[in-house]
């Protein structure tokens, strides 16, 4: 049986290991010279329609020297070939950890983080928020939100970012699109247009990450996932949160027990973000003022102000609702 190989830019061939991973766009395989490179190699059906646009935006990837050097990215770092010369594919750095899908899993989490919290919970999302703004300092946009585009990793408590082919790039005075994204992770503004054409913004992410952080908190519920209610893309874009005022279809049990836990400031933030800054993008909260947040949540937790468990067995009584200031 013959080996797999691709070529670097110099023309070397370059022996590939086991399939690791298949998908829409393409194979990924591990170099077997270096097991923690891996190599992305298009389908074929993927490079007959798209490599115009694929490679170029691939290769100014792979001239982004800052980004490349991010231990927390799967970044481009150089191209591939295949052995007639044509452009197949890149390599990228192979990230450690686990999808923030099984984190924010209501059954999965017991199985691929044991030793899960919402100290945890928080500490990862406050690296995720690290990470995303060393790229909007960058001008690069993430686009497409993924839970499973997200790796946390047991033992470091670090996030690493996949899929970053994907990301809005500029190269010069060329902007390359994020050409993929999914409706019930996109704001209403960029709703019914095709993901291609989107010039994504700091507003726009902000919205994104409100969702990522909401379902990372929550066990996977969606914000606009309302019971008796449309389904979350419509909700979205009508603004009806179920947790606002009024607690319109919240599910009892553990949703309305973690909801209930949550520290007021980060409800408030939730509130505005899906009700009024679903029509602005003006009212959306920042990164950092989910840092902050975030940040003293975890401080508030380790004086025991807040439960730390996943799912709270009762709803939190009125001796704390989240006003007491820090001092």
């Amino acid at each position: 049986m013959s080996q797999l190989c691709v070529c670097d830019p110099q023309g070397t061939a370059r022996a590939l290991g086991p399939l690791l991973a298949k998908g829409g766009e393409g194979a990924v395989y591990p170099l077997r010279e270096r097991n923690d490179i891996l190599i992305k190699w298009y389908h074929p059906e993927q490079l007959r329609k798209r490599s115009s646009i694929l490679q170029p935006k691939v290769e100014a990837m792979c001239g982004m020297a800052a980004a490349q050097k991010l231990d927390s990215l799967s970044w481009p770092l150089f191209s591939v070939y295949d052995e007639s010369g044509s452009w197949i594919g890149y390599t990228m750095r192979r990230a450690q950890g686990k999808q923030l899908f099984l984190l924010a899993h209501a059954v999965l989490y017991k199985r691929h983080f044991g030793q899960l919290d919402r100290s945890r919970i928080v500490g990862y999302l406050l690296d995720l928020l690290a990470r995303i703004e060393q790229l909007h300092r960058a001008g690069i946009m993430i686009g497409d939100y993924n839970l499973n585009n997200f790796l946390a990793d047991p033992q470091s408590g670090k996030v690493a970012l996949l899929d970053c082919d994907s990301y809005q790039v500029h190269a010069g005075k060329h902007r390359f699109a994020c050409p993929v994204g999914s409706a019930d992770m996109t704001p209403k503004e960029h709703q019914n247009r095709a993901f291609s054409e989107l010039v994504r913004t700091e507003q726009s992410e902000a919205f994104s990450v409100a969702i990522v952080l909401f379902k990372c908190l929550m066990l996977g519920r969606h914000p606009y996932d309302i019971v008796g209610g449309e389904d979350p893309v419509t909700n979205l874009c009508r603004g009806n949160f179920a947790y606002g005022t009024g607690n319109r279809g919240i599910p009892q049990g553990a949703w309305y027990n973690i909801w209930s836990h949550m520290p007021h400031r980060l409800k408030q933030m939730f509130i505005t973000t899906f009700t009024d800054g679903a029509d602005d993008p003006q009212c959306r909260p920042s990164l950092s003022d989910w840092q902050e947040a975030l940040q003293l949540y975890g401080r508030e937790m380790a004086k025991g102000w807040h439960a730390r468990d996943i799912v709270p067995a009762q709803p939190k009584s009125s001796e704390y609702r989240g006003n007491r200031a820090e001092p």
